[in-house]
């Protein structure tokens, strides 16, 4: 098939529309996204397939290319909550809406993208991600939140999600990490896709809300995503004796001025990220947590030590904004291979069983070769 031309093109895909924008930076402990965040891709069609979960929404919609045959792209979203803090509900979407998408496409030559608007039959449009972006085709509404002035400068609240984390200087592994990054396959060995929940640092650096609640002698701090939660020592100058190391480890926390510092050791998971760098027991995380002067950002520096994986420290920053009214949901993690999408008529599920291994309980599911827009 010839590349369809659009504003731009891309070899063998569809593209109605090409617009070029600035990177995007994208956190290196998170960097699995396979798509050019540099590129930008606009698609009109029918949704053709719905799966409605976390970790990630998704979606297929088949649109025409210039010989009227229908080329069928896969979208991929962010989790159930993100959405619907945008407005976009499970009923917002069904099989057979004409919709209008835009997002960034993949860098591996296949129609996959993630998505990042939509523009729904009834006119309205909606963000598919947390991530702060305009909207393309119609107007943000004006009317500003109303703002608690009261809460000053405090970190005790949920923070929504602002910006990726960001290493200031590229990682410098060691040989045996090098050896372990390469030996890494996504697809197969990311936990993640198991709802195999991560260690820190990887944790905390992600692109959900956090709150933190002060408990006196400990600071919990809660994390969207994989319902986790973090509790801070605040009372003890030294990790006790005997402490076993744990996904999350050991926090010991204080304050220097207004900013909270967080040390944290102990750390019993096997990845520094998600792409396969290993973490070491002797791996340490210090944070710090700032409210700004108007109290409505709070900056995360991290610096991460393990000399067995880093040749040197590795310092990341990342924020959060202050969102009245912003809640933390439950996750709700399903399995990518446990979840099935709701397809229409067009569109088949896999030919196979898959086989997966979820929390450590062994499951096989047998999938059909086709589900009616009905099932």
């Amino acid at each position: 098939m010839m590349p369809i031309q659009g504003r731009g093109s891309i070899p063998g895909c569809l593209v109605l529309g090409l617009l070029l924008s600035a990177p995007l930076g994208v956190s290196a402990l998170h960097s699995v996204f396979p798509y050019d965040m540099a590129t930008f891709v606009e698609l009109e069609g029918l949704i053709t397939g719905v799966r409605w979960r976390s970790p990630h929404i998704m979606l297929k919609i088949a649109a025409q290319d210039d010989s009227s045959e229908s080329i069928e792209w896969e979208l991929e979203g962010d989790s159930i909550n993100a959405a619907m803090r945008r407005g976009l509900t499970r009923d917002s979407i069904n099989v057979g809406d004409r919709v209008r998408v835009a997002g960034n496409p993949s860098n591996r030559g296949v129609r996959e993208m993630l998505v990042t608007h939509v523009l729904l039959p009834n006119g309205q449009e909606h963000l598919v991600h947390d991530r702060p972006r305009p909207l393309r085709w119609t107007e943000a509404p004006t009317d500003a939140p109303p703002v608690d002035s009261s809460l000053g400068r405090s970190i005790f609240r949920v923070w929504s999600f602002g910006s990726s984390h960001r290493p200031r200087e590229p990682y410098v592994y060691t040989p045996s990490a090098q050896a372990a990054r390469a030996a890494f396959e996504p697809a197969t060995d990311m936990l993640a896709l198991r709802c195999i929940a991560p260690g820190m640092p990887n944790a905390i650096l992600n692109p959900y809300p956090i709150e933190f609640i002060d408990e006196g002698e400990q600071i919990r701090l809660r994390v969207e995503q994989w319902d986790a939660t973090r509790l801070i020592d605040m009372a003890s100058a030294e990790v006790p004796d005997g402490t076993a190391p744990s996904l999350l480890g050991y926090s010991l926390g204080d304050w220097e001025g207004d900013t909270l510092v967080v040390k944290t050791s102990h750390v019993d998971f096997p990845y520094l990220d998600d792409e396969g760098t290993p973490l070491s027991e002797e791996a340490e995380m210090v944070e710090r947590f700032t409210v700004s002067d108007d109290g409505r950002r709070l900056h995360h520096e991290v610096v991460i030590t393990d000399p067995r994986n880093l040749v040197e420290p590795v310092i990341v920053d990342g924020f959060w904004n202050w969102i009245p009214g912003a809640e933390i949901g439950p996750y709700g993690c399903e399995s990518e291979q446990l979840a099935p999408m709701k397809r229409g008529p067009m569109a088949a599920l896999p030919k196979a069983a898959v086989r997966s291994s979820l929390f450590g309980e062994n499951r096989t599911v047998a999938l059909g070769r086709k589900r009616s827009l009905e099932e």
